[in-house]
């Protein structure tokens, strides 16, 4: 087989599925995927986890036209786009529940630009995604994100994937998972507040007179952040056995994308 430089073909193309794949997963995954971190550092990142990887990943058969290895690279990017959505989908769920609770407070009048999402989101709803980044970090769930990574090439070896109607399922059983994880975060505020906004309609019958509305908004704001500001760890506490659950998400997702 012809070499070049003493690296033969094979191992060039094995070499740049790899990369594919780690760059596909690095621009989805969550933290990662930031807007903060520089496109130059995810490109580096990207290759010094793909050249460790390599080491210990199986050289595959070189593919016999160019439609081939058009197809595997495509692979790569499908697999880490679903990989990358199912383990975003904990972060959607508490920026979620915070707009839940901005809602009821009264700050989603004012929406901002979140700079993670690059979409308008609401201020409680920024702040509960800045703390679950931090919950995020100081747990070490990044390395769960980086052990999948490698783990992707056991499950589902290159070049190929299998699209298997389970993955649907498995993904649809996320979201659920993720929607309860939003009643988990948001559940005191928003019965605190829900509670709030039932007493205030009682004085509103018992006194007409008195301008529920002026009353209402501070006391709303203050309830809300009152709640939130005890309720805030739960998301400590929450927060880390969601994010460990993320890996058996991946694992199950990959499981089924296996050919």
């Amino acid at each position: 087989m012809i070499d070049v430089f003493g690296v033969t073909y094979a191992q060039l193309e094995t070499f740049f599925l790899v990369l594919i794949r780690v760059w596909a997963m690095l621009y989805v995954f969550p933290i990662f995927s930031a807007p903060q971190i520089p496109h130059q550092v995810r490109f580096a990142l990207g290759a010094l986890i793909a050249i460790v990887l390599f080491k210990v990943v199986p050289v595959v058969s070189l593919e016999p036209n160019f439609y081939a290895l058009v197809a595997a690279v495509i692979a790569q990017i499908v697999l880490g786009i679903i990989v990358g959505f199912v383990a975003s989908l904990v972060f959607v769920s508490i920026m979620f529940a915070g707009e839940l609770i901005d809602l009821q407070i009264g700050f989603a009048i004012a929406n901002v630009i979140s700079p993670t999402t690059q979409q308008n989101i609401t201020i409680i709803g920024e702040f509960e995604l800045a703390i679950a980044t931090l919950v995020f970090l100081v747990t070490d769930s990044h390395h769960l994100l980086i052990q999948g990574i490698a783990g992707s090439f056991n499950l589902v070896p290159l070049p190929y994937i299998n699209l298997d109607p389970s993955v649907m399922n498995n993904a649809v059983t996320f979201l659920s998972i993720a929607l309860l994880n939003v009643f988990k975060i948001a559940a005191p505020p928003a019965a605190a507040l829900f509670i709030t906004n039932v007493g205030l309609s009682f004085m509103a019958r018992v006194a007409p007179q008195m301008n529920v509305f002026v009353i209402g908004f501070p006391l709303q704001i203050g309830v809300g952040l009152s709640v939130l500001g005890l309720s805030l760890g739960l998301l400590g506490i929450v927060g880390p056995d969601i994010f460990h659950d993320v890996a058996n998400q991946m694992d199950a997702v990959m499981r089924g994308l296996r050919v």
